[in-house]
């Protein structure tokens, strides 16, 4: 959390968006590049804002927010395991939770899916206990968990929050519960709990049909969010549209993503397929309710082709609950699952050693990262003296844990050479405060904007004429600037996230992946 360099594009556009927030003292309007924005509901960003109102713009700020969601989605993962199962379900799918592969990762890559694992969740578990007792306390709750979840990413929330407990109704031949009072009441209440939301898109889009977004005039903000945030993306006929997606992607995608859990999330569906029909009804009730929450939400992400690999992150915590159940329960195969989950531990093992003797050779950062690998070596060793199911669960997390350290020291200290956002920066501080213009350097903008405190702004050709300006420019296009003055600063080098492993890898591939820019003051024109 405390890592200096944010781990993606994303993150530095939605954290310059927030920066705005707080130099403007606007809390209604989304700017991004002085143009009016209209791309995510508010809730991320305000919570954001509040963090750098709190704590001052910083990566530790911008992070902590969505890893406090983070961290509400694995209480209330326990809390609903617990609440369909036993505490010890709970128990266990919360530390499948907090050491599923990219669920760790997103923890410190903040996206909307952070803070939705800590909406969805605790609406989901809150319903549940509606649905069985009513109250007061968890019809507030429920209802107001629900609007955080709409107010961060949208309308199709609700399929995954509400497709579980419509399952089960149906199941149970009590479908008419849809429309009791009772949960009328509950879908007006998470509606009346969204009105900051819609009250600020009205007043920034809708009162203001002159303005110009995505090239178009009179649009409506209260539309959008009703429609074409969610509609617009799952029929990829926004905006912002994807042509290449692919039914199969999310199977691939979600295997890797919930490493180490994924085989046995394999076993558990078809060991639940197996005893369904033998299952008691309440335990049949949960089935239903997990494996609709999953399923339902998974198909309507790969029927669209609109794919991130983030977007299974919400429900992992599903898949978590239907583990730790398969695990609980699982007497005749222990062994083999013992065995697989061993070796699968064992790759992982090898892969961070290779990973961080690749990386740090010889420095002394390798301690950090050979020396968990070894305790973790150590206990592959003597678990087998130790109940099946301990090796089973501590293990693999361990091991992925590990990775996740070794990744994060890679991120804090090898590809921070290469964010070269960051390093200008840090370069500009104490230095005289000016301009600092991005000349057609992809990528540039939003870090060096988030880490710098001067004011910031691309720019093309002619440059600006308002001197003296610092300058970022690619090396190769410094003849662009033959007719001016100017004094070359420092140089420095920038990589694609997506493209820095490849890029290490291969040196081919990071010669041309490889930016060098170099950072110019500009004082004036030459003289002729």
């Amino acid at each position: 959390m405390f890592s200096p360099v944010l781990n993606s594009n994303d993150a530095y556009f939605y954290a310059v968006i927030s920066k705005t927030m707080v130099n403007n003292h606007d809390w209604v309007n989304l700017y991004y590049g002085g143009q009016d924005w209209l791309d995510k509901p508010h809730l991320p960003f305000w919570l954001t804002a509040l963090s750098f109102r709190i704590f001052g713009v910083s990566a530790f700020a911008y992070v902590l927010p969505g890893f406090i969601f983070h961290c509400i989605g694995a209480i209330y993962t326990y809390r609903l395991g617990k609440l369909l199962y036993s505490e010890s379900t709970g128990i266990i799918a919360a530390l499948i939770y907090v050491s599923s592969l990219h669920l760790l990762l997103s923890s410190m890559d903040i996206r909307a899916e952070a803070f939705l694992l800590g909406e969805i969740i605790p609406a989901c578990y809150y319903y549940l206990r509606y649905d069985r007792i009513g109250n007061l306390k968890n019809l507030l709750l429920a209802s107001s968990f629900t609007a955080l979840a709409l107010m961060t990413k949208g309308l199709f929330v609700v399929i995954t929050i509400f497709s579980g407990l419509i399952a089960m109704w149906i199941y149970s031949g009590e479908l008419r519960k849809i429309i009791q009072p009772k949960w009328l009441l509950a879908y007006a209440l998470s509606l009346v709990a969204t009105l900051p939301e819609l009250v600020c898109l009205y007043l920034q889009f809708d009162l203001h049909p002159e303005k110009l977004v995505f090239g178009q005039h009179q649009v409506s903000g209260i539309r959008w969010f009703f429609w074409g945030s969610q509609f617009g993306r799952f029929f990829n006929s926004g905006p912002i549209v994807n042509n290449h997606g692919n039914p199969s992607f999310f199977i691939h995608t979600f295997l890797w993503a919930f490493l180490p859990w994924s085989l046995l999330f394999i076993a558990s569906i078809v060991a639940a397929c197996h005893r369904f029909k033998n299952e008691s009804t309440k335990q049949r009730a949960a089935s239903i309710y997990l494996q609709s929450s999953f399923w339902l939400t998974f198909i309507m992400f790969s029927a669209t082709k609109f794919q991130l690999d983030h977007y299974t992150n919400i429900i992992m915590p599903f898949a978590a609950i239907i583990v730790a159940n398969y695990l609980l329960n699982q007497t005749t195969h222990l062994a083999i699952i013992t065995k697989s989950q061993q070796i699968l531990t064992l790759l992982i093992l090898l892969l961070n050693i290779v990973i961080s003797i690749f990386f740090f050779r010889t420095n002394w950062l390798i301690i950090s990262t050979l020396l968990p690998a070894a305790l973790l070596g150590y206990s592959l060793l003597n678990f087998r003296k130790t109940a099946p199911i301990r090796t089973i669960l501590v293990l693999p997390a361990l091991a992925v844990t590990s990775s996740f350290t070794v990744l994060m020291l890679v991120n804090a200290t090898i590809y921070r050479n290469f964010d070269a956002g960051y390093n200008i920066a840090q370069y500009l501080q104490g230095k005289s405060v000016a301009t600092v213009y991005n000349l057609e350097v992809p990528g540039l903008i939003n870090n060096l904007e988030f880490h710098t405190k001067m004011p910031t702004s691309e720019t093309h050709l002619p440059i600006p004429n308002n001197y003296p300006y610092y300058l970022a420019i690619k090396n190769e296009n410094l003849p662009w600037l033959e007719s001016y003055n100017y004094q070359k600063l420092a140089t420095f080098n920038e990589l694609e996230m997506t493209k820095f492993i490849p890029a290490m890898l291969n040196n081919n591939k990071y010669q041309q992946s490889l930016i060098i820019i170099d950072l110019v003051k500009v004082t004036g024109l030459r003289s002729n």
